[in-house]
């Protein structure tokens, strides 16, 4: 059936979008895993393979998350020092302060939300926030204080975001001048659709049975859209970046099918399988029975199949070496793998450090989406960002180092150094020792402080 003109325009997408739908799709229950994970379907189909027996083996093959454990780890390390904020002449704005402890009006606060925000652009490559306002009409500050009536955050994945346009203002810089989102109501099929645009804000209702309809309608009091999309890295270009699962994903995958041939080896190796006429009474316990023929010759007696074990082995190998895979893929080898050989210290430093600039660019991310939605909640707020001097600082180096590597290499430095007659380099070994050891930076200063104090005179002792 032909979709009418109106509905055809709501359902029309981006070329980024038709693209990379099912890339997206598959990210996301990569990541998700359980149940979405197996509705996919990824088991691979054996010869005439029954659809009762393919549902079971889908029923019973487990799935190694190393998706989620990927992004869960970046995030761990991002996360592990909150942001720094300064808000500046809003350091009272009671709207902000409402934010910063409740950012979506669902009891998430800002840290959280942005730390959500981080993991699902690692998962897709990009998200799409929102600061949206409600339009309730109220007649001063104090009623929109007493009503909550402020800017709030808004999640968008890049399955959601249908539609999009960035427009090059007169001094060179690329701006959001539209943005169409579609979300899922109760029912299969139905659909809201939402448009801003620099102009306007529109609010569309689409279901199976009826032709769409216009919910709302009002002007943009800002003047911009007020949406960003946070990026996992740079972007690729807009509406776009790379996925931490682009590859990871896929070894998953694979991974996922070794775990069901494991399954079904191991279940055929501990249980012979039973060979028999039809009309001989025999059976088996947990293993298969397989039915000759009845032309068989009836010299032929009914024997058992033993399946080869030795295959278990290399299946296992196998697997492994698809594990050592991911690792090398996403740099966290050193953190998720148990080495069976030792590996050079310049080595490891070397992984920890292309670690650290990876996750110091997804920091890098998150403090420029940051700015951009203050950017927004200033207007929002009818203030001057310039003049507010807001400042959003994530950290840039994370501790990704081998502590007991480190120790080990310092506890040697400070024998050495008790032969040589440099009070200095005893107090500097003394020191990053210190620094290795202590987490608590108010205790790491004291130590400090007493450090200075000995002169370094019983550095050494």
């Amino acid at each position: 059936m032909a979709k009418s003109g109106k509905r055809a325009e709501l359902e029309q997408v981006h070329d980024v979008y038709r693209e990379n739908l099912k890339e997206w799709e598959f990210f996301g229950r990569a990541y998700r895993g359980g149940r979405s994970w197996q509705e996919a379907e990824l088991l691979y189909r054996y010869h005439e393979e029954r659809r009762v027996s393919y549902a079971e083996r889908l029923r019973q093959t487990p799935m190694d998350n190393h998706c989620k454990s990927v992004v869960h780890t970046y995030s761990g390390f991002i996360w592990r020092e909150p942001p720094k904020r300064s808000f500046g002449s809003l350091e009272n704005n009671r709207a902000l302060l409402a934010m910063a402890v409740n950012a979506d009006k669902q009891e998430c606060s800002l840290n959280e939300f942005m730390k959500s925000s981080q993991e699902w652009a690692s998962v897709f490559g990009v998200c799409w926030i929102v600061m949206d306002k409600p339009a309730a009409k109220v007649r001063t500050k104090a009623d929109e204080i007493e009503r909550d009536v402020r800017p709030y955050l808004r999640l968008y994945f890049p399955e959601h975001v249908l539609d999009w346009d960035f427009t090059e203002n007169p001094f060179g810089k690329l701006e959001l001048s539209y943005l169409k989102v579609r979300e899922g109501l109760k029912s299969a099929g139905d659909y809201r659709y939402r448009i801003w645009t620099p102009k306007s804000v529109e609010v569309w209702r689409a279901t199976r049975r009826e032709e769409p309809v216009l919910e709302s309608t009002m002007v943009n009091p800002i003047g911009v859209v007020p949406a960003v999309p946070h990026y996992n890295t740079k972007p690729l270009m807009p509406g776009l970046a790379i996925s931490d699962l682009q590859d990871v994903a896929r070894v998953q995958m694979s991974l996922y099918n070794d775990l069901s041939e494991l399954s079904q080896m191991i279940r055929s190796s501990n249980h012979k399988t039973l060979v028999k006429n039809a009309k001989d009474d025999a059976s088996t316990g947990a293993g298969g029975v397989i039915v000759m023929d009845e032309d068989t010759l009836p010299a032929k007696k009914p024997y058992l199949l033993q399946a080869d074990a030795d295959a278990l082995a290399g299946l296992l190998d196998a697997m492994e070496r698809k594990v050592e895979m991911i690792n090398r893929m996403a740099h966290l080898t050193p953190l998720r793998q148990y080495r069976t050989q030792i590996s050079s210290a310049v080595a490891i430093e070397t992984e920890f450090q292309i670690l650290n600039t990876l996750l110091a660019q997804k920091a890098a991310q998150l403090e420029l989406t940051e700015n951009r939605l203050f950017r927004i909640f200033c207007r929002w707020e009818g203030t001057d960002f310039e003049q507010a001097k807001i400042e959003i600082i994530y950290p840039v180096r994370f501790e990704l180092r081998d502590r007991g590597a480190d120790l080990e290499y310092l506890t040697k430095a400070k024998a050495v150094a008790e032969k040589i007659a440099s009070p200095t380099l005893r107090l500097e070994i003394d020191r990053q020792l210190a620094r290795l050891v202590l987490e608590r930076d108010d205790v790491l200063e004291v130590v400090e402080r007493e450090l200075r104090g000995s002169g370094g005179s019983e550095s050494g002792g």
